[in-house]
């Protein structure tokens, strides 16, 4: 009888054997590894609060690393990196700060290996690097690329490190990084399948070979990989040494039962910041492709999906999400995958229910995500088939929305200082010549201009809301400026971002560049939204949602004689709806994804991140609060008077605003009238509406997004039908 070939595992086990176990385990017991009672760590806590506070400030060290390796502005100035230390079965021990999105997808791509034998079939050696970026196997865009290391103590894989990097060009269609007009796979750019790039510690030179082929900027990119390299080894060193002071068999039960107390603690979390029930929203995720150059003629078309979110709260303390109801896939580089799903769960449960940097797998166990409809935006049976460049655009709004339904129970149970919901940025991507005549993708790529929503007990924070990582950043305008051809005309916030509401959102800061020194150039796509002129409804108990997301080029008529006359030219946008009488030029809204376009010296390229929803009723704030505002320019006179009616006067002797508290008390009893006046019957309204469903008076994209859903789901056509009392038979 033939024996099981000798592993490179604990005990020479092959490692799909001690995944296989550990599942088993997991099953059998509900515990992580089948540990039912975490002695370890609980025996001696001091220990193990050192053994976690070392492995953790290894992480953080080689975060460092890679930021001073690295040539790329993405990772030197905003962290767009994380670290992450695995156990031989790809399961997250502990990560680093920076974008936390990468628990179980970095895993994931681990376990792919395991899944594929490479032990065998491709071979796993101490000092080899794998690369990997394919968000078919797991990811959130292909722009964000995966090193990782294995660990060997003896002979034995006793650990895997890892480091994800977002890229700044994978030789996509144009611009290069994260492709809009891109509807196959042949045009989403490098695709890493956890591949070997490397031995013995070093890059092999016939990857670096391919990269200076492929690549515009294979500068930045295999100066990130020696960046991660380095980071990986400084890691991996520190750990050998972590298991020299601590012991082998100490360091592997502490590290399965840091995942195993992360899990309990978990339950622990949910159980008491959270009320059990049924929370509901939906997103819409608008594709215009309809004027993409694109070859493939069937997906020249524009669409809206609808992307329903439900997250149940079990009394035992488990969630569970469902997307029943989501819409089909299309001919765009938006599709995603039920791994890159799970991307959206990690960001949004690192930074909320466990924020208290011992987030790992242990962090994820608690939480059940059921399997999106097949064929759906987010599981489509022919994705090796699909672009699928871009999945984060509609994933970053539909997560947006799950920090809402959060927030909602977080403030159900009294943690409203945890009430939080979150919106996605947008942004030019630009492909042509920089100011030294080097034609490469072009984006700046700042993480802190962008508002979160309100807090549930105060205004949300201004220009802090990347959820992604606690440590927002805009970057460097003068780094920024030597990386694109541009100049940064201000950086000011802008009131016009808000969501309104008795605690206002976070305030977002417009990006204002104009192109300076660039032989050609061409903007062509706006980065990480899917939404833009439905607005997601995240605004909390009566408090409004943010504005629209506003992407704009704006070319003066005559900018030399401007300059020449040292007139003063615009640097911040003011009121969205007026910018075309004020600004002496052209205006074009450039939209969600903008069409290919040519731009040029003098142009301004314009992008406001509009913030999350606010919280409470706009009329209901504190005049103070208002006023406070106003003084520090965060709120304007009309934005005062119309939304929050708050009747104010400047003071000209004391330079502040002042409330006139008898016309502001005249104003809201006034705006209460109105809305009276104004209002409908719940139950007349939804006559109204039905039988605009009856009749069919919708716009044809909205009646298409409703039927795509239907094709997919017998349960969201019941409950459409169910609750506008439609006939069995009724179609749309």
């Amino acid at each position: 009888m033939m024996s099981e070939r000798k592993g490179i595992g604990e005990g020479g086990k092959t490692l799909k054997r001690m995944m296989e176990e550990n599942e088993r385990l997991y099953r059998e017991t509900g515990c992580y590894a089948g540990i039912t009672e975490p002695h370890l760590l609980k025996e001696n806590p001091v220990k193990g609060e050192l053994f976690h506070s070392r492995i953790m400030a290894s992480l953080i060290a080689g975060r460092e690393t890679t930021r001073m390796v690295s040539g790329s502005p993405f990772v030197r100035e905003v962290a767009e990196l994380c670290l992450g230390l695995y156990t031989p079965e790809g399961d997250n021990i502990a990560q680093s700060t920076g974008i936390q999105i990468h628990i179980k997808l970095m895993g994931d791509n681990i376990q792919w290996m395991i899944n594929k034998n490479y032990e065998e079939e491709v071979g796993i050696n101490d000092g080899d690097f794998f690369i990997a970026n394919e968000p078919v196997i797991s990811g959130m865009h292909a722009a964000d690329v995966y090193d990782m290391l294995p660990i060997f103590w003896e002979g034995e894989l006793i650990g895997w490190i890892s480091t994800v990097i977002m890229e700044m060009d994978i030789g996509a269609v144009s611009p290069g990084l994260m492709p809009l007009a891109n509807v196959e796979r042949g045009t989403d750019g490098l695709k890493f399948c956890c591949e070997r790039i490397g031995s013995n510690d070093r890059l092999n030179r016939d990857f670096e070979h391919k990269i200076e082929i492929c690549l515009d900027m294979s500068d930045i990119f295999l100066l990130d990989r020696k960046g991660a390299i380095a980071s990986n080894i400084r890691v991996r060193e520190e750990i050998k040494r972590i298991i020299g002071e601590f012991g082998i068999e100490y360091y592997k039960r502490a590290t399965r039962e840091l995942i195993e107390e992360e899990r309990r603690s978990q339950i622990v979390r949910i159980r008491q910041r959270m009320v059990p029930g049924r929370y509901r929203g939906v997103v819409p995720a608008e594709f215009p492709m309809a004027d993409q150059p694109v070859a493939w003629l069937p997906a020249k078309r524009d669409t809206i999906r609808l992307i329903p979110i439900q997250m149940d709260v079990l009394p035992a303390g488990g969630l569970v999400l469902d997307f029943e109801g989501v819409g089909e896939w299309g001919w765009h580089p938006f599709n995603g995958t039920p791994q890159a799903v799970w991307g959206g769960v990690s960001i949004v449960t690192v930074q909320t229910l466990a924020c208290d940097g011992r987030g790992n797998l242990g962090s994820l166990l608690p939480i059940e995500v059921k399997e999106p409809p097949i064929d759906s935006l987010l599981n489509p049976s022919q994705i090796k088939k699909l672009a699928t460049s871009t999945p984060w655009a509609p994933l970053l709004d539909v997560f947006g929305m799950w920090t809402h339904l959060l927030g909602i129970a977080f403030y159900l149970r009294g943690f409203r200082e945890e009430t939080f919901n979150y919106r996605s940025s947008a942004g030019w991507q630009m492909a042509g010549y920089d100011q030294m005549g080097t034609k490469r993708p072009l984006m700046a790529a700042g993480t802190g201009y962008f508002g979160p929503g309100a807090c549930g007990v105060c205004d949300g924070v201004d220009c802090g809301g990347w959820l992604a990582t606690p440590e927002v950043d805009m970057g460097s305008a003068e780094v920024w400026e030597l990386f694109v051809p541009h100049m940064e005309m201000s950086r000011r916030i802008d009131p016009y971002s808000v969501g309104y509401g008795r605690f206002r959102s976070g305030l977002a800061i417009p990006q204002v560049v104009m192109i300076h020194r660039s032989q050609q150039l061409v903007g062509s796509g706006i980065i990480g939204t899917a939404s833009d002129g439905i607005i997601p409804n995240l605004g909390q108990f009566g408090g409004y949602p943010g504005g629209r997301r506003n992407t704009m080029l704006l070319r003066y008529d005559n900018l030399p004689e401007l300059m020449e006359k040292r007139q003063p030219l615009l640097y911040e946008v003011g009121h969205p709806a007026d910018l075309k009488d004020r600004f002496p030029g052209q205006v074009f809204d450039m939209g969600l994804l903008a069409v290919p376009t040519e731009i040029y010296e003098g142009d301004l390229l314009v992008s406001v991140s509009a913030a999350a929803g606010g919280l409470g009723d706009p009329i209901e704030r504190d005049p103070a609060l208002i006023t406070a505002d106003m003084d520090n320019g965060l709120t304007t006179e009309w934005q005062a008077s119309s939304i929050y009616c708050v009747k104010t006067s400047y003071d000209e002797k004391a330079k502040q605003w002042k409330v006139d508290e008898a016309a502001t008390k005249e104003l809201r009893q006034s705006k209460r009238k109105e809305r009276l006046a104004r209002g409908v019957p719940a139950k007349d309204w939804w006559q109204k509406s039905r039988q605009r469903l009856m009749d069919r008076n919708l716009d044809g994209k909205i009646l298409e997004m409703y039927q795509s859903s239907m094709r997919l789901s017998e349960a969201f056509t019941r409950e459409f039908k169910d609750f506008w009392a439609l006939p069995d038979d009724f179609n749309l």
